[in-house]
């Protein structure tokens, strides 16, 4: 199970390798049919929390460096700031993390998913800018891969799956609270698609997120659904602040509303979060590297460079004035190649929303899972697109 559920994020993940086509949500009915192919194929690497958490700085640190060394991805030209000001988050977030590993403290969990929330967003961003730099985009999957691994490995759901058994009532109570919230959110993207209609790039992201809210309706009250439904409304909610940049002034304060829902539903899940206990021995065994989630950065940054290219991004400003959102928004409208699906992207021609989240019945390694979700609490904890 744990590679399953690792495999919702992961695929979502390879994405960004192609940039301009990001679809999460497209990788949901790809688990299902794909997670029993990959059991067995180990790379041999093992990583432990300490150890994801510096392979996740160093792809963070080497994707900055190389970023900034590119013209083309100036901080200071408006269509390239979404991106930045997402890296800003994952910098601040995987501080945050750091913090929490140190302190044995709930800092860990929420600056982990604050990161993975983030990176989806980045990942949105990213298409903006037109870049084709290939090594920001593999350093970026890296980063992706690490974050991930971190998220279904070492957090409060992971805990909570190992002990397995029914759905408590509070469990199903809150299980049911986050469906009638992607109720209330289907409805509020209902409302806001005439207006996306007449952008094709936005009228994707909704779609997208549409996608994902029908997947979280469909599911059983099971343990496993409960589980890979938390781990599913962090890249909802990343692609819900990505896709803020591309709507056009007049119906902003719309697309707002969205974030609104997702707002709430974070409150909850920490309520939910922060009193479940944790067994932080966990943190010190080694999980395996699978097949397509490799995490080494081959670059040769040394931890000097890690520390000043991501203090870069976490101290550095890359807010954006009214004029540059609306330039941002206008020009993405025009902008065909942010629209189209790319042909190497990770969208599944097999996609069927029948398809099922949890995998039940599929557990066959002991039903060790893992875990994904939130923003960054402490120093590191802005986790929306400011």
């Amino acid at each position: 199970m744990r590679n399953f559920v690792r495999l919702l994020l992961c695929l979502s993940l390879i994405g960004f390798a192609v940039a301009r086509a990001v679809t999460p949500s497209k990788d949901l009915s790809a688990t299902a049919k794909t997670g029993q192919k990959r059991k067995g194929q180990e790379t041999g690497q093992k990583a432990n929390a300490k150890t994801l958490l510096t392979d996740a700085n160093k792809a963070l640190g080497a994707m900055i460096k190389s970023a900034r060394a590119d013209e083309g991805l100036d901080p200071k030209t408006a269509k390239n700031k979404p991106f930045w000001k997402s890296t800003h988050l994952i910098a601040a977030n995987l501080k945050t993390a750091e913090k929490g590993l140190a302190a044995k403290n709930n800092d860990f969990f929420k600056g982990i998913a604050g990161a993975r929330k983030a990176e989806e967003e980045m990942k949105v961003g990213w298409k903006l800018t037109d870049s084709k730099n290939e090594q920001v985009i593999e350093d970026g999957k890296k980063l992706g891969h690490a974050l991930a691994i971190l998220r279904t490995d070492f957090s409060k759901e992971a805990e909570r799956k190992k002990k397995g058994g029914e759905l408590t009532d509070k469990e199903k109570s809150e299980f049911e609270k986050i469906k009638g919230e992607q109720k209330e959110l289907l409805a509020k993207i209902k409302k806001l698609e005439k207006e996306a209609a007449k952008d094709k790039a936005l009228e994707k992201g909704l779609r997208e997120i549409q996608k994902q809210a029908d997947h979280i309706l469909k599911e059983p009250t099971t343990l496993d659904a409960y589980i890979a439904t938390l781990y599913l409304l962090d890249v909802q909610l990343g692609l819900i602040r990505g896709y803020e940049y591309y709507v056009d002034k007049p119906w902003r304060a719309d697309w707002l509303v969205l974030e609104t829902v997702g707002s709430a539903y974070e409150t909850s899940y920490w309520e939910w979060e922060t009193p479940v206990t944790y067994e932080w021995t966990v943190v010190d065994t080694p999980v395996d590297i699978y097949q397509g989630e490799e995490v080494d950065v081959n670059d040769s940054i040394s931890d000097q460079e890690v520390a000043s290219e991501e203090n870069y991004a976490d101290t550095e400003s890359f807010d954006m004035s009214d004029a540059e959102e609306d330039e941002v928004a206008s020009e993405e409208d025009s902008d065909e190649e942010v629209a189209s699906d790319d042909e190497e992207s990770m969208e599944d021609a097999s996609d069927d929303e029948g398809e099922d989240m949890s995998d039940e019945g599929g557990d066959d390694d002991g039903g060790d899972d893992g875990g994904d979700m939130d923003d960054g609490g402490d120093d590191g904890g802005d986790d929306g697109g400011d």
